[in-house]
């Protein structure tokens, strides 16, 4: 035997117990510490309030485990200064608060459970930074690396909002996963509440030239009266507090109140302010602010962003206190004066009590389909479809140089002048090569298809507007020549549940399902092959309910449409009468469109009919 052979195989043997040992200690570390993960579940970066105020900063880190954390010496290896006191454990759901300066920061929020002694050096970044705490052995505990653009919330950016985790179980790198506080100044050593929305702006007229004037109504989405004395109205996120809201206003139960311009655009705003009104020429903010009888803000209940709005139109929610904040189909504020009226009937105008809203205002162009998820290099595109009964201008006729655009994670803006037939259907693709567009699709070459677009569809999703031009600002605005833009139809997809996941398939896309429903619906949105198919016949079933009812299904495609027929026997032949047309907007009366596709319709029977009178059939 030569005489290193043992020598080796000894030190091949010790080289693996010692891998397997530093295997089982990395894993039995490793254990350890997912057992002790904190979060960071609150920061005030940018207290508001100016340079008095601009070391009220606060971290506060949160144990979302069921196991106790011991935090004894843990340190920042980046971001702020500050070593933990020792002993320190924090129980499972305890929170643990520092601050940059504790005597500044107890003047502002007093006794605060789970403050830490001492104050953390340096400062927190307004721009965005990355926080890494680690423990006595130097291992991290916590991360995060928080923003101020893009999808992060921009309240808390001095504008008197914390940055505060939604899930501390989700991914706290996420900005989705991170939203400003409710609360006027955060929450620290609690859970915030989350919006409050307890009331909220329900309908909001922005744009409007004399006589008619801006108009707030708000909602009270309760079922009990409140008494919104004192709180604050604003149109300016860096002053909340631009109108307060005269004592002893009270909003009944599910009830609505009316703000006009004339009692919040005050003659003499007071020194360092300026007017309070709603220019929408280049959207803006609406915030509500609760306060109690001193004035002290609490929370915001309501803050919505909007973009421009074409004049005497106003923004809502529908149903009243639900959904998104969209334009609506007319105004709605409790008279039936609009901006087509008699300059004289402001007055009238000025005594609308508010009032159920009309559905939000749909085209009279729309998303229809688009491929956000094709492979590498390959073809994208988003499909638009005139839902209207009229040819639609692409561009203002007034301003022909002024032209429709896409924006969002992709950007066109369309030729002069371009026309839209209705019904018909415009392809806008990533490519200038519309014949490979056709043949992907499977359609003819009358098919109009343009492009390309910049930018590229996000596979996880996005926003997709598609805005149109309004006329000019004219002088003697400041902004004379500025060319306003208002949404037409707004995309907010995604690429998991509720949206159809299986949309991301490369031989599929996102599909919309009634033209004319809204759009932000995701159950308005099915997975639909690439290319196109022949309608088939629906499957229908005929079911009679108590009461002298009968309930018609079918299945098939929607977009053919469907007419609901009710036939009157009549000898050996029948006499068919067409009772209604179910095409697109099939969640609207007369039909409804289930979750797994089917549409449905219920009627009452008549004297003598039965449930074999009433058919539903395809639409030729």
């Amino acid at each position: 035997m030569p005489s290193q052979a043992l020598p080796d195989r000894y030190l091949r043997a010790v080289h693996r117990n010692w891998r397997m040992a530093a295997l089982v200690a990395g894993m039995a570390l490793a254990g350890r510490l997912a057992a002790q993960t904190v979060v960071f579940s609150e920061v005030m970066y940018e207290p508001p309030g100016g340079p008095s105020f601009a070391e009220a900063e606060f971290l506060e880190l949160l144990n979302p485990a069921s196991r106790p954390v011991d935090l004894s010496g843990a340190s920042f290896t980046s971001g702020v200064t500050y070593s933990f006191p020792t002993p320190l454990v924090l129980q499972p759901g305890a929170r643990a608060v520092i601050c940059r300066n504790q005597t500044l920061f107890q003047s502002r929020y007093g006794s605060v459970p789970g403050l830490l002694p001492g104050n953390y050096s340096g400062a927190l970044n307004n721009g965005g930074e990355s926080l890494v705490l680690a423990d006595a052995a130097g291992l991290p505990l916590a991360q995060l690396r928080y923003g101020v653009d893009g999808a992060w919330p921009g309240r808390p950016a001095g504008l008197g909002g914390s940055l505060e985790l939604v899930d501390p179980a989700g991914d706290p790198a996420a900005a989705s996963n991170w939203r400003a506080s409710a609360e006027y100044l955060g929450s620290p050593g609690t859970a915030g509440s989350g919006p409050r929305q307890r009331v909220v702006v329900n309908e909001l007229l922005a744009h409007t030239d004399p006589p008619l004037e801006d108009a707030v109504e708000l909602f009270n989405r309760t079922g009990q009266p409140i008494d919104i004395g004192g709180w604050f109205l604003s149109n300016d996120p860096a002053d909340p507090f631009r109108y307060r809201i005269p004592a002893g206003t009270v909003i009944p139960a599910r009830g609505f109140r009316m703000i006009y311009e004339y009692q919040f655009n005050l003659l003499d705003p007071g020194p360092g302010r300026t007017a309070l009104t709603f220019g929408a020429a280049r959207g803006g903010i609406v915030s509500l602010l609760s306060a109690d009888a001193r004035g002290v803000p609490i929370a915001w209940e309501d803050v919505q962003d909007f973009p421009a709005s074409p004049n005497g139109v106003s923004f809502g929610r529908h149903p009243d206190g639900e959904g998104p904040f969209l334009l609506v189909q007319r105004m709605t504020l409790g008279t039936g004066i609009d901006n087509t009226l008699d300059p004289l009937l402001i007055n009238v105008f000025r005594q609308g009590l508010g009032g159920t809203n009309a559905p939000h205002a749909v085209g009279p162009v729309v998303f229809r389909r688009l491929r956000h998820a094709a492979p590498a290099g390959g073809i994208e595109f988003v499909e638009l479809q005139n839902v209207s009964t009229a040819t639609v201008p692409l561009y203002d006729p007034a301003y022909p140089t002024n032209a429709w655009r896409i924006e969002g994670g992709i950007g066109f803006t369309f030729s002069q002048p371009q026309t839209m037939e209705p019904g018909a259907r415009w392809i806008i693709a990533n490519t200038n090569n519309p014949a490979a567009v056709r043949r992907l699709l499977g359609l003819p070459e009358s098919q109009v298809v343009l492009g390309p677009y910049t930018g590229q569809l996000a596979s996880e999703g996005e926003r997709l507007t598609l805005v149109r031009p309004d006329a000019p600002q004219l002088p003697p605005r400041p902004d004379a020549g500025f060319v306003p833009y208002y949404v037409v139809d707004q995309l907010d997809y995604r690429s998991e549940a509720p949206w159809p996941s299986d949309a991301t398939a490369a031989d599929r896309c996102l599909a919309r399902i009634g033209l004319t429903a809204p759009t932000h619906l995701p159950a308005n949105w099915r997975s639909e092959p690439l290319g196109t198919s022949p309608s088939s016949r629906p499957e229908v079933a005929v079911e009679r309910l108590p009461g002298g009812v009968v309930r018609l299904r079918t299945a098939g495609d929607r977009d053919s449409g469907f007419v609901v027929e009710r036939v009157s026997l009549s000898g050996s032949g029948s006499v068919t009468a067409l009772s209604t047309v179910l095409r697109a907007a099939y969640a609207t009366p007369p039909g409804v469109v289930r979750a797994d596709g089917r549409v449905e319709r219920a009627f009452e029977l008549g004297t003598g009919e039965s449930a074999e009178m009433w058919r539903i059939r395809l639409d030729p």
